[in-house]
């Protein structure tokens, strides 16, 4: 997250909203942001994700 605008500590709502931008087999791109009551964007950011899928269990 880039801190943009500051958030103050008020009783004012703050929103946050993500979403996967690209999913792929081992890796996923993600978006992510935070927006004060007034509609200022306070906090963009970004992430690169690793998807690790479970190992299948062995039968003894």
């Amino acid at each position: 997250m880039n801190i943009v605008h500051p958030l103050t500590t008020g009783n004012r709502p703050v929103r946050g909203e993500g979403r996967a931008i690209h999913v792929g087999g081992r890796s996923a791109t993600a978006k992510a942001s935070l927006t004060d009551s007034a509609g200022m964007h306070s906090a963009p950011g970004t992430a690169s994700c690793r998807i690790f899928h479970p190992e299948p269990e062995l039968h003894r």
